[in-house]
């Protein structure tokens, strides 16, 4: 590249390689080559025999609103970094004209706020022939507002041209299906909320809070993601959502009585033209009291532009609101002076001449007028916060270009599109990164102040009435993911004490409370109480019928020995009349402890004098003290039986419930063995020895357990 081109002096020209490229791409025309679904112009520079791959960006401005050449001004020096590898701002850049081919050009369109001439301009764009005198878009840059940007972005994607916007921030655009190919340098409305959210919970330890927003996209997005950044972030708040319809008569009054029944005393306001919505709240005593609190969206009209009589309540409602916003950067950032030094070097006579000619020439053509007459809007402080940002977005699509396009030229939107959000990088607003399938900005490197106005008192000159203005303080910056405190906020009540969310309860409203609160809670629990007794009483008395008065058994003298169990003897006994077996289920304790495993347990049911004292002498005798674990049918019944398993054992074929496992607590095995008892109870069948079930199956003295069951021959 020429050295001209690249190196600047001080007073001359600071955007050389723009006019320069306009030049060589006006000469080759004729020999321009555009492959069918590529947005790149590739033709051959004479000066260098290489052949020059050029993405011409098309911006969509509103030049009726005097910031905006701020904003083209912008990207016209973003477009010349670019060219020549200046990385002052965004690191990535510095030597990219040695690693990429691409060059750069810019054009201006007007939108003039107005959707179908926007359409019109981008319409007439895209439909120009490839290699002629007015160039073939590469991409867009644009549109300033969201009402413009939705429709412009789904023409420009359905054609395969890439669309980025620093200001428009609607959720709406991030339906793929409509937008595929629409990013932003900044994040969307609903992800706005996620700093106020932050600064609510940080810093004002805010824990309640209603959000009057219109009925439309933008409103609507604003409470929701008020709600998800609450959800997110501070899952203790709680947020009543309010919407208003600014174009119905009467509605103020609605919306500011359903504030009033929450009693929340912060508000965040998402509408557009606030004045009719506060006289309704100071007129309804929620605001200009001191005690309830306003806080604005970005796009709400602030009560800086104008003067309100002193007294009046406007002037009294919008003492000490806040504004939440975003910014390309603010004075005293360290990026943002240099930038805005970098900008104020374009006020010389060629460069001002250039931009000039950039903007379209209307009704005179041929003519270019002064681009800053007075030399005011290139001077710092910068007349749009949104400088930055547009410079950014230009950057991004110049380094997305370079690392989608082929090594012959070819240049796809939808490539193009992938590796824009696939782009990071810290330019002069922050950390920029994209959503990998919005092509929206990261909320966590975006830039926000938080905008306190404060009351200033003028005499009219012309009626000598005193006026009240506001002046906006940036109280608050947000940026890398934390708020910074600049200077203290006043809230309505002229101090910066942090006011309560809520009204104190009072004695007599907390009693009532606690009467509200208490009194359902402590009939659920009587209730549940008594309904807790009614059945243990009722399961007592079905479990009374299971205990056998030890008087009720009559056993033969002595008494007949007709098995052995896992914890004693197994004894024919008759009870009213019926021929019965009882056999011992739990194990005796022995000087307060169990008996160690394997050892056999041959005494009796009871350790009185009696049948059973006999026939546990008889018993010894008879069954020779054998361990549990001896061999024999009996003892491997009891010894394999997992406890509470049924299992057939014993002489006169009786069947019997085993309980094994001596090293299981006693305790569970008793509560083990009386729920198995509530089942087997109910147990009737011909192949299964019946539990004697409402004549009761259970002896039961102070350590000892046995069952009983029919005797069967």
């Amino acid at each position: 590249m020429d050295p001209n081109v690249t190196e600047t002096k001080i007073g001359e020209s600071m955007l050389k390689s723009l006019p320069h490229y306009d030049s060589l791409r006006l000469n080759a025309t004729g020999n321009i080559t555009r492959e069918k679904g590529s947005n790149s112009d590739v033709f051959r520079d004479p000066d260098t025999e290489e052949d020059v791959f050029l993405c011409h960006l098309n911006t969509l401005f509103p030049l009726g609103w005097g910031p905006i050449k701020v904003d083209a001004a912008a990207v016209a020096l973003a477009a010349h970094h670019l060219n020549v590898g200046d990385g002052s701002f965004v690191s990535e850049v510095e030597g990219l004209n040695e690693r990429c081919n691409v060059r750069f050009t810019v054009e201006i369109a007007d939108t003039k706020f107005d959707t179908e001439y926007a359409l019109n301009q981008v319409v007439n764009r895209i439909g120009r022939s490839a290699g002629a005198v007015d160039r073939l878009p590469c991409a867009f840059i644009g549109s300033l507002i969201s009402k413009v940007a939705v429709p412009t972005s789904i023409v420009t994607g359905l054609f395969g041209y890439p669309q980025v916007s620093a200001t428009a921030t609607s959720a709406d655009l991030e339906d793929r299906s409509q937008h595929p190919l629409f990013g932003r340098t900044m994040p969307n409305d609903a992800h706005n909320a996620v700093p106020f959210i932050l600064y609510l919970r940080d810093n004002l330890q805010v824990t309640k809070l209603a959000v009057v927003h219109v009925n439309d996209p933008y409103g609507n997005a604003n409470a929701l993601g008020l709600r998800e950044a609450a959800r997110k972030y501070a899952p203790d708040m709680d947020i009543r959502s309010i919407p208003i319809n600014e174009e119905k008569e009467g509605t103020e009054k609605d919306v500011i009585l359903a504030i009033k029944e929450t009693g929340y005393r912060y508000i965040f306001c998402a509408v557009y033209q606030p004045d009719k919505l506060m006289t309704e709240a100071y007129n309804m005593d929620v605001a200009g009291n001191g005690k309830h609190n306003w806080f604005f969206g970005d796009s709400t009209s602030d009560p800086s532009r104008s003067f309100f009589e002193k007294g009046s309540p406007l002037s009294l409602a919008y003492r000490g609101v806040g504004k939440l916003s975003f910014t390309g950067g603010l004075p005293g950032m360290p990026a943002y002076d240099r930038f805005t030094k970098e900008i104020e070097k374009l006020k010389n006579p060629d460069d001002l001449q250039y931009l000039g000619s950039l903007f379209p020439q209307g009704d005179n053509p041929g003519s270019n007028p002064p681009f800053d007459e007075d030399g005011s809007i290139l001077s710092a402080p910068l007349a749009s916060n949104f400088a930055p940002l547009n410079y950014e977005a230009a950057i991004a699509l110049g380094l997305s270009a370079c690392s989608a396009i082929s090594s012959d030229g070819f240049l796809d939107g939808e490539t193009h599109f992938k590796h824009f959000t696939k782009t990071s990088f810290t330019g002069v607003s922050g950390n920029l990164s994209f959503n990998n399938i919005t092509g929206t900005r990261d909320v966590t490197g975006t830039t926000y102040k938080l905008t306190n106005f404060l009351p200033s008192v003028k005499v009219d000159d012309e009626t000598g009435e005193t006026m009240v203005g506001f002046t906006p303080y940036i109280t608050d910056v947000f940026k890398n993911g934390e708020w910074e405190e600049v200077r203290d906020f006043i809230f309505n009540d002229g101090t910066p004490n942090v006011p309560p969310d809520s009204p104190p309860i009072s004695v007599d409203e907390g009693l009532q409370w606690t009467h509200t609160i208490l009194a359902p809670v402590v009939i659920a629990f009587v209730a549940a109480v008594g309904i807790l007794l009614f059945f243990e009483r009722k399961r007592r008395q079905t479990d009374a019928l299971w205990y056998v008065k030890k008087e009720e058994l009559k056993f033969a003298d002595p008494p007949e020995i007709i098995g052995r169990g896992g914890f004693g003897l197994i004894l024919k006994a008759e009870y009213r009349g019926t021929d019965v077996a009882v056999k011992r289920v739990l194990p005796p304790l022995q000087g307060g402890g169990w008996k160690q495993k394997g050892s056999a347990d041959t005494g009796s049911m009871d350790s009185s004098e009696g049948p059973l004292a006999k026939a546990q002498h008889r018993g010894k005798q008879h069954l020779g003290l054998r361990s549990v674990a001896d061999k024999g049918s009996l003892a491997k019944s009891v010894s394999s039986a997992s406890p509470m398993r049924p299992t057939t054992t014993g002489a006169g074929g009786m069947a019997t419930v085993a309980i094994a496992s001596l090293e299981t607590s006693r305790s569970q095995l008793r509560k083990n063995f009386i729920k198995e008892m509530r089942v087997l109870s109910k147990l009737r069948h011909s192949c299964i020895a019946t539990v004697m079930g409402k004549f009761a199956v259970m002896v039961e003295n102070t350590e000892k357990s046995n069952l009983i069951v029919a005797f069967l021959h």
